[in-house]
């Protein structure tokens, strides 16, 4: 695993839907400048700011919140099996947290093509729960339960550590310290 840093504006310790806009539509235009087309699956959508810029050839997000952007309103954790990947060559999962399900699920997907861009929101603190799916693949239900402030701070690491177990050699971010560590980044599969 090779993280590369890249230079931006840092944020605010806020928690909102798109904190760091700006920050993360450079994000966007940097992973994707490659690529001739956009086809993009945005699976924590919101009201759609941060690809609403962008000269798309598909776009299809989902949103839980009803009454945000143009969405399927749906869970994303209960339509992703469902959804053919092949459609997009980029994944866009800014979610709260880090969702080890969802990745997982993105990773070891059939359909998705190489060179899919995935787009990645990694957040964590000393409170902040690590998702069951993180906790399963490191074989830590047990020892979590004990100690767990040591190691919600450490999610990131182990995020890290499943992309690697998957293949993934290099991932981009960009990262904000505050109340909590958050880093923002794509790979490619």
């Amino acid at each position: 695993m090779n993280p590369q840093q890249i230079s931006v504006k840092k944020g605010t310790n806020t928690k909102t839907d798109n904190m760091s806009v700006a920050n993360k539509i450079f994000l966007r235009r940097e992973a994707t400048k490659h690529l001739n087309s956009l086809r993009v699956l945005d699976l924590y959508a919101g009201n759609n700011v941060l690809w609403g810029n962008f000269d798309k050839e598909k776009y299809f997000g989902i949103e839980v919140q009803k009454g945000k952007g143009k969405n399927l309103n749906s869970d994303t954790r209960r339509v992703i099996d469902a959804l053919d990947l092949s459609q997009y060559n980029v994944i866009d999962c800014d979610s709260y947290g880090i969702a080890f399900d969802i990745y997982k699920k993105i990773l070891e997907n059939k359909s998705v093509q190489n060179g899919t861009v995935v787009m990645y929101t990694a957040i964590v603190n000393v409170f902040t729960q690590m998702h069951r799916e993180g906790m399963r693949m490191f074989n830590l239900n047990k020892m979590y339960s004990k100690c767990v402030t040591l190691f919600n701070p450490k999610g990131i690491e182990f995020f890290y550590g499943m992309l690697g177990n998957y293949g993934i050699d290099k991932v981009t971010y960009y990262e904000v310290k505050d109340d909590y560590l958050k880093h923002y980044g794509y790979f490619t599969v």
